[in-house]
């Protein structure tokens, strides 16, 4: 009797724990995307494929493979705004944050600096969200500059 209890027990902890642990989606995650930049997305002008993972408003990770520069690219990035309505299916965010970027070759080439990205979200069905976002990019190693660049995306929020 006392090694069925044990049993069931462990049965329902094991069945419960994933939906605490992930109430929000894996680690805490509430989106999972990719999404393609062209411009100075991350320093450079360059463009390239990424994948987008969101924690809430805080930190929102881009994970990006630049094709033009081979390089990768990761960007930081915190909504100020998140998901604001500008109408039925329709919402924007705005964000600041930072990136890193390393490219391969002879000479291994780091950068990184500041990013403001600013965009419209597209919500075609529940939990699906299309976005376009411009950003500007502020380089400030190894040369400073100001560069502009969008990414275009799409993320499924859990």
């Amino acid at each position: 009797m006392k090694r069925s209890f044990l049993i069931a027990l462990a049965v329902l902890i094991l069945m419960v724990s994933p939906v605490a642990l992930f109430a929000a989606g894996p680690g805490g995650m509430t989106g999972l995307g990719v999404y393609g930049s062209f411009g100075s997305t991350g320093g450079i002008s360059s463009g390239g494929v990424g994948l987008s993972l969101k924690f809430s408003s805080f930190p929102v990770i881009g994970l990006k493979y630049d094709f033009t520069a081979s390089r990768f690219n990761t960007s930081i990035d915190y909504y100020v705004i998140d998901a604001e309505g500008l109408g039925s299916n329709f919402s924007y965010f705005l964000g600041v944050g930072g990136y890193f970027g390393i490219a391969g070759g002879n000479q291994a080439q780091f950068d990184f600096g500041l990013r403001m990205p600013l965009g419209l979200q597209f919500w075609p069905i529940k939990k699906f969200e299309i976005f376009l976002s411009p950003l500007l990019a502020v380089p400030l190693y190894p040369t400073p500059n100001v560069g502009f660049g969008v990414e275009l995306g799409a993320r499924i929020r859990f």
